[in-house]
């Protein structure tokens, strides 16, 4: 029976392989404190064999890293790979040290991830594929001491394979190696092997071996080292002393329970039991049992409560990706409504500036057109007068002193009708006067309830708004209407003023089509975000309500 000590703790070298590889080179262009962290964590918890902590903290440092940190998460992948095997859970450390040789295939001991790899695949029983990586790890050793560790590994593959002759070859050509010789531990593993594989031949050249690495294990003073050679002794000795191979038996058991290894103390349990009397036969197999079950109860918990803190990891990664992802999203939401609301606002902008312009040359036109109508014909009609008459009359002079002075009003109707509107608080006067501006003998405006509304808290540009289309009416009136009375009422509503308008004109539907002033009224209203109704019928007179927002 062959068991894992005989094999190099190859799990030690690779950390010292690390280490100096390191040292070797320059430091890490970019520091990570938050995998130094999580590192020194996980180490602290692996000195003290609390694998399921210690594994939780290599894990999260190896996501500590970006993808380019290749030596850190070598390094975090590799001890993940070791606890893995640790808790017997090879298939996925066979994953993880695949992992290892795709993130960093050119690693400069990549011999030791080629043993590490040797060592799931034995565990697993798959030989042939162990001694495939056993050998390349030989193969790209740089230091001979690690070349005879291989090698005795490809040897103890070989004796669990069952190719006796093949391991003594082998393990025959390394055991008189000076520099092995010299390193006591590992030389008494090859010698262990060598006597192992002398046994299994049937060759009375195994005791000696066998006896020989006893020697130099029980001066060690290492009970895990001595283990192996008890079970051996206990295996020779099965058939040809059965007292002897019982003590040997014990004597493991022993050692393996003042180091607390279970599995050394259930292989021990078996030879035992194979050279006990009936009666102790069954307490031992008890015992057997005992400890079999609570290892597999151990490890399954173990690999479960690994299972899981990868899916969690890689649940954090992704929800970390999703965030990103969304971050990104609505920053990319966020920068195109930002385009777009300038956009419109220039839009806004130019349409407003085009549409004062337009204003602007409506209101010079306007204004250009009733000069020309109103005034011009008569300052030309006044000049005329001036010079074909006598004005020396009195009467003459008369008529054209009272020509002059309906030109003057006129004048100074159109001055006041497109002059600056006073929006402070006497707006309420300077509208009550504009209306009684368009008072005459024919024709009477009344303003009702005028007081119900609290023109101090009304916006300016409502204002303004409510004075121009005031005005507009009172002129489409002046000009259209041939009415005697006017009537115009105000209500304060709770978010808006309602106008009432109404005069008992001639009235006429085809007007509301016709006149321009009216439709200057409703793009005035529309434009507030207001209402207007118009209502008339011929020789009824014109109404209107309007709402204009506070």
């Amino acid at each position: 029976m062959i068991i894992k000590k005989l094999l190099f703790p190859i799990f030690i070298v690779l950390g010292l392989l690390f280490f100096s590889s390191c040292n070797q080179k320059e430091e890490p262009k970019s520091k990570n404190t938050e995998y130094d962290s999580l590192i020194k964590k996980a180490v602290e918890f692996y000195a003290i064999q609390k694998y399921d902590s210690a594994f939780f903290y290599f894990y999260k440092s190896k996501d500590a890293c970006k993808n380019d940190d290749v030596e850190r998460i070598t390094y975090s992948l590799y001890y993940i790979a070791d606890i893995q095997q640790k808790q017997c859970d090879f298939a996925e450390s066979e994953a993880t040290i695949t992992e290892i040789l795709d993130v960093n295939p050119n690693y400069k001991y990549i011999n030791t991830f080629y043993n590490l790899l040797g060592l799931a695949y034995l565990e697993q029983y798959n030989y042939e594929s162990a001694i495939k990586y056993f050998n390349l790890a030989t193969k790209t050793a740089l230091d001979q001491k690690y070349k005879l560790v291989y090698t005795n590994n490809i040897g103890y593959a070989l004796l669990e394979s069952k190719k006796y002759h093949q391991a003594q070859k082998l393990l025959s050509k390394i055991v008189q190696n000076d520099s092995l010789i010299a390193d006591k531990l590992n030389y008494a593993k090859v010698v262990d092997n060598l006597g192992y594989a002398y046994f299994k031949l049937h060759n009375p050249k195994a005791i000696n071996y066998f006896n020989k690495s006893l020697q130099i294990r029980d001066s060690i003073k290492d009970d895990f080292e001595l283990i192996p050679s008890f079970i051996h002794l206990s295996e020779y000795y099965q058939n040809l002393n059965p007292t002897l191979a019982k003590n040997n038996a014990l004597k493991a058991y022993n050692a393996a329970t003042r180091i607390n290894s279970p599995d050394d103390r259930i292989l021990a349990l078996k030879f035992l039991i194979s050279n006990s009397n009936p009666t102790a036969i069954k307490s031992l197999a008890l015992k057997q049992m005992s400890i079999s079950d609570s290892i597999n109860k151990v490890r399954e918990i173990a690999k479960n409560q690994f299972a899981k803190i990868k899916y969690d990891s890689k649940k954090a990664i992704a929800e970390t990706q999703k965030y990103k992802h969304e971050k990104q999203l609505f920053f990319i939401l966020f920068i195109s409504v930002t385009l777009l609301s300038i956009v419109i606002y220039f839009l806004i902008k130019a349409k407003n500036k085009q549409k004062l312009l337009n204003e602007t040359y409506n209101t010079e036109t306007r204004i250009s057109k009733r000069l020309h109508d109103e005034l011009a014909n008569d300052v030309f009609n006044a000049m005329t007068y001036a010079e074909t008459q006598d004005l020396q009359q009195a009467d003459k002079k008369e008529t054209l002193v009272d020509n002059l002075d309906k030109i003057y009003s006129r004048t100074r109707n159109i001055s006041k009708e497109n002059s600056e509107i006073d929006t402070s608080d006497n707006f309420e006067n300077a509208l009550k006067e504009m209306l009684s501006n368009y008072k005459s003998n024919d024709v009477n405006v009344i303003i009702n309830k005028s007081n119900a509304i609290d023109w101090k808290k009304i916006k300016k540009e409502s204002k303004i708004s409510i004075y121009r289309i005031l005005q507009e009416l009172m002129v489409n009136m002046k000009k259209h209407s041939q009415c005697s009375l006017v009537v115009i009422g105000f209500d304060s509503l709770s978010k808006a003023i309602q106008i009432n308008y109404s005069d008992n004109g001639i009235g006429c539907p085809e007007m509301l089509n016709l006149k321009k002033g009216l439709q200057n009224v409703e793009n005035r209203i529309l434009a507030n975000k207001g209402t207007i109704t118009f209502e008339t019928e011929t020789n009824k007179g014109f109404k209107t309500k309007m709402t204009i927002p506070k």
